[in-house]
């Protein structure tokens, strides 16, 4: 009888385990799954889902269902065509683009694409009354000019071989002229982030807009009518606020969510560890093109020569701080030009950890060690500020390990951290400092002009502005990066950017510290997912998604 009782006990917990399992393994992301949903875990809710407006990466991440672009980057970094039956052609000047649009792409509402949306596009974004990210791309346009309704030329005010690479991004996508030209009348000659196109979209992408339901969810649909034959493969796209990283974790370990993109650094070895355990999950780590660097106000004598600066490179030790504070997740950064950029230089001075080196290069400076053990040139002591946004704790311990590392060799450092409405607002536009420490997106592009050109000094005294805070000024590094702007040949605009970062290696202006690296977890049986070439969104080739 004793016998018989256990036996049915054991039963008993065989079946409900196995009720578990299946219960379990038929919402999760790490085994067998649905095959027309997928669910993408996001932090944030969005403001507006009309690319005219927005400013968001979470907005772009679903935007990039919903609307299309003339162009797209591949994973080669290559253009090729999205809207446009081929890339455009470009004028012996080098100043007019001439396009020709795909015939027969359908917005949502079944109304055909043509020409006078691409420019209506234009006008919305040139229109004073709309509040748009930026009109920088928009203001080198000189006329734009429609041939017919699948071809139009655009005309630029000057030679800026960088400028055709905005028609990849969201910056670009292609709203529909016929319904939101009503909204922008209606609404006195103004689009905005509570008009009704930002929470009812209609796009030409491979899926629909179907439902937005506040701090919840996104949800799309495919487009059957999608240009792009046989795409999209799966049905439903849901994009889950879930506000919280160990939040996000938890939901991709029990299938919640499918996708979790934007995973924390120190999260990435317990998504390894998942992985190994069996868990049949993929993990994407890579480096982005944003980078944290260290900027020396150039203004101050301390910093105008650079065997100072040299010197505080090679004091700070860049590989224990990317190991330790960033678990090994990041990509020592020695340039402004990102690791996986067509124009990245590998063989660059590198600044490697050797406080011996920096005393050396202090004490050729002229800066002898005081009694005290801090440096002196001149009766003046080798004191400074170095400051960053309060409550960015990666900064913050970026600080605190400079100081240490700094005071060693004979510096006197003080920490003065702001809110980052002051940094960014106050200290930086003000000049109010010595050493400013942030980040930067570089984009794929090697472009840097902005940050290093003297045209681009900002100076509060003249009210010259631009994004060169610490002044740097170098006549001939102005020239190559004129240059690279106007050389339409890539393997020549190469030359001239490795000219331009073993310039900028020797000088150090900045202190570029690392390259942050982005992570992804994705269900193995997801195919045709990979990231984002440009760093700009992980939904950019969502058509091909497919369960396996």
């Amino acid at each position: 009888m004793k016998k018989k009782n256990l036996a049915l006990i054991i039963v008993a917990v065989l079946v409900v385990a196995i009720g578990l399992y299946y219960a379990f393994a038929s919402k999760s992301a790490l085994g067998p799954n649905k095959k027309d949903v997928l669910v993408w875990g996001m932090l944030t809710d969005v403001e507006t889902l009309n690319p005219i407006l927005s400013e968001a990466s979470a907005e772009t991440v679903m935007m990039n269902g919903i609307f299309s672009t003339l162009m797209k980057v591949n994973d080669k970094l290559e253009f090729e065509p999205d809207l446009l039956v081929e890339l455009p052609k470009l004028s012996e000047d080098g100043k007019v683009y001439t396009f020709k649009l795909r015939k027969g792409v359908k917005f949502h509402d079944g109304v055909e694409l043509t020409a006078e949306d691409v420019k209506f596009l234009y006008e919305m974004k040139m229109a004073p009354g709309n509040i748009v990210p930026s009109r920088a791309m928009w203001e080198k346009i000189d006329k734009f000019e429609i041939i017919d309704d699948y071809n139009f030329k655009i005309t630029l005010k000057e030679l800026d071989v960088t400028w055709l690479e905005g028609w990849a991004y969201s910056e670009c996508m292609i709203p529909p002229k016929h319904i939101l030209e009503k909204e922008y009348a209606e609404n006195g000659n103004s689009l905005t982030k509570g008009g009704d196109f930002s929470r009812n979209p209609i796009g030409s992408g491979p899926y629909k807009f179907v439902e937005w339901k506040a701090n919840e969810y996104v949800k799309l649909e495919r487009f059957d009518d999608y240009y792009r034959e046989g795409s999209p493969k799966i049905k439903t796209i849901v994009y889950k606020v879930v506000p919280d990283t160990n939040s996000l974790l938890a939901q991709f370990k029990s299938g919640e969510i499918d996708v979790y993109d934007g995973a924390q650094a120190n999260q990435y070895k317990e998504l390894l560890a998942m992985k190994e355990a069996g868990q049949k999950i993929e993990v994407h780590k890579y480096p982005a093109y944003v980078y944290m660097h260290a900027d020396f106000n150039l203004r101050n004598p301390i910093f105008a020569d650079k065997r100072v600066r040299q010197a505080l490179c090679y004091a700070f030790p860049k590989q224990q701080f990317i190991d330790t504070v960033l678990d090994g997740v990041g990509t020592w950064a020695d340039s402004c030009v990102a690791p996986n950029c067509w124009a990245f230089k590998p063989e660059l001075k590198r600044y490697d950890y050797d406080p011996d080196k920096a005393a050396q290069l202090l004490e050729e400076a002229g800066w002898k060690l005081g009694a005290d053990g801090v440096r002196v040139k001149d009766g003046k002591k080798l004191s400074f500020s170095i400051t960053t946004n309060s409550g960015n704790k990666i900064r913050e311990k970026f600080n605190e390990i400079a100081k240490q590392e700094w005071d060693a060799v004979g510096c006197d450092v003080t920490i003065q951290n702001y809110e980052a409405s002051t940094l960014f607002g106050d200290i930086l536009e003000n000049v109010k400092f010595d050493i400013a420490v942030f980040g930067w997106s570089a984009g794929f592009d090697p472009d840097c002009k902005t940050l290093f050109h003297t045209d681009q000094i900002v100076d509060p005294a003249t009210g010259a502005t631009g994004q060169n805070y610490v002044g740097y000024s170098n006549p001939h590094l102005d020239q190559l990066l004129d240059a690279g702007l106007k050389e339409p040949d890539q393997e020549k605009r190469k030359e001239i950017y490795y000219e331009i970062q073993d310039i900028l290696a020797e000088d150090v202006p900045y202190i570029f510290v690392y390259y942050y690296n982005e992570i992804a977890a994705v269900p193995a049986n997801l195919a045709n997912f990979k990231p984002n070439p440009t760093q700009a969104t992980n939904t950019w080739n969502m058509y091909e998604w497919e369960w396996k």
